[in-house]
């Protein structure tokens, strides 16, 4: 697999992304080549000195990096392009295949031209975001928008998952809404879980994220978050909200690895049992 990190100079957000993603890949000897560039890199200029500590001080070296230019005919050789911004993602958007995109945490502020603390907090932002971009790579499902044939095994997973759940009629319903958005998980041509977005005013509303018992572990919620953001950040959106029982420990790591915030609570939201719903918000950069 081909793995390239994607900023605007190649000199800072890029460079140390794929020094700190591929120290991560040679620890578990994973067989990823990886590597970056940027839309507007001046080809040999090297990684801005800030850049080079921070990264250092994390275990990445980029002492050897030069710049180079991310030319349609490169992006088109690798398996996902991750972007650090939003931005690059749509600019890419027309020529590069959306299930490859990636959007790293929503976008990562640039640090160009600041000091060497602003250095370490987007080292320290990106190396963090890194924990979540393996799982969605490695899972083997296939992510798909998802189809009328689906719905019964969304029905099932709904009454599985969820208290009241909804039912097929309720899910066909909101499959043909122009701002709803479905994406099915499909592994060993079955559904393994599934995701729905309301997307309303620029902003997206991720519900009903549920994965099948035996498929769970997997990656496969990673890559239905991960298939959902990029396409609601490809239609424009700045922010991407959702919700959580207070009590579902899992799923509130795996939001905030993906750099979701603790944003609100409601109270007593969820029923069987009654709960609290933490609410999150991932902002788009």
């Amino acid at each position: 697999m081909d793995i390239l990190f994607l900023c605007t100079g190649n000199t800072c957000r890029s460079p140390m992304a794929a020094a700190l993603f591929a120290m991560r890949c040679a620890a578990r000897e994973l067989d990823i080549s990886v590597a970056g560039a940027g839309l507007s890199a001046w080809p040999g200029v090297p990684a801005e000195p800030n850049a080079i500590i921070a990264a250092a001080e994390l275990g990445a070296d980029l002492s050897s990096h030069f710049a180079r230019q991310a030319a349609p005919t490169l992006l088109g050789q690798n398996d996902i392009v991750v972007c650090l911004s939003a931005s690059h993602a749509r600019h890419i958007a027309s020529f590069v295949p959306h299930e490859k995109i990636r959007v790293l945490a929503g976008g990562i502020p640039d640090p160009y031209g600041g000091d060497l603390e602003t250095y370490r907090a987007c080292a320290r932002q990106i190396d963090q975001a890194l924990s979540a971009l393996l799982p969605d790579i490695l899972c083997p499902a296939s992510i798909i928008p998802a189809e009328a044939a689906h719905l019964p095994a969304l029905a099932a997973l709904e009454r599985l998952a969820f208290s009241p759940p909804a039912s097929e009629a309720k899910l066909r319903e909101k499959l043909e809404l122009d701002h709803n958005h479905m994406y099915s998980a499909i592994l060993n041509h079955e559904v393994a879980g599934f995701l729905g977005v309301d997307e309303i005013a620029g902003e997206a509303f991720a519900d009903d994220l549920a994965v099948f018992p035996q498929h769970r572990r997997k990656g496969v919620a990673s890559a239905l978050l991960a298939r959902a953001e990029t396409c609601a950040i490809l239609r424009g959106c700045e922010k991407i909200h959702l919700e959580c029982r207070e009590s579902n420990a899992p799923a509130l790591a795996l939001y905030e690895s993906r750099n979701y915030k603790r944003v609100g609570r409601r109270k007593n939201f969820y029923e069987s049992p009654r709960e609290d719903a933490i609410l999150m918000t991932l902002e788009v950069t």
